[in-house]
């Protein structure tokens, strides 16, 4: 079986500028803030589908093991401890009164009930995601729909990204073409196949250790 890949791609991430709001109402220019502008979401399935490429751990092994933690995770949450997920951070229950009330015998456990979870990140991790991330303006207008016609980088945007990269390595697989283009691990396959039929990249492998290369 072939190694697995171990070097990480990483593209800009991308956030926009907002007016703070005038909350005095004084009716003067009020500064900017930023704001984190997500490309999508990664769900469950393709997370471990990304993990499995990278680490060569199988999808079973890994959704066993995701199971195990939610489930331990939350066992431990219940039975009132605050959980430590090593350099990740700690998770704490958070809890609400139900009913409003000014002196303390007047609530009762019926009262409280779980608002949700606290979650601190660990030191280590945001040194860590803070020296890999690198923000860029957004290229489109964040209130704007993101649809199929405006995607964040054009076909010829992301070709480009793609060719300069398989001049340095000789070929890439599609986890970190999705990495490199900004793209989902369905948009990705997506992608690679549409190059292919252009005739200008190459498939090597099969399953899991399948690799794509320019063509000669």
């Amino acid at each position: 079986m072939a190694e697995p890949f171990k070097d990480r791609i990483y593209m800009s991430a991308y956030y926009d500028l907002f007016e703070k709001p005038d909350v005095r109402q004084t009716g003067e220019q009020q500064s900017l803030y930023a704001r984190f502008v997500p490309k999508g979401t990664i769900d469950r399935k393709e997370f471990i589908e990304r993990v499995h490429l990278f680490t060569g751990l199988s999808r079973s092994l890994l959704e066993g093991a995701m199971a195990g933690f939610m489930d331990e995770l939350r066992d431990c949450l219940a039975n009132g401890w605050t959980v430590e997920l090593g350099e990740l951070g700690y998770f704490t229950p958070s809890l609400s009164c139900t009913r409003q009330a000014t002196d303390k015998k007047e609530l009762r456990a019926a009262s409280i009930a779980l608002r949700g979870l606290n979650f601190r990140l660990g030191r280590e991790f945001y040194k860590d995601l803070k020296g890999k991330m690198q923000l860029e303006r957004c290229p489109r207008s964040a209130s704007a729909p993101a649809s199929s016609a405006d995607e964040a980088l054009g076909v010829e945007q992301r070709w480009q990204l793609l060719d300069e990269y398989l001049q340095q390595y000789p070929c890439i697989n599609r986890a970190q073409y999705a990495r490199l283009a900004g793209r989902s691990y369905k948009q990705a396959v997506v992608d690679l196949n549409r190059f292919i039929e252009a005739g200008m990249l190459m498939r090597h492998g099969m399953g899991p250790s399948v690799v794509y290369a320019r063509r000669k």
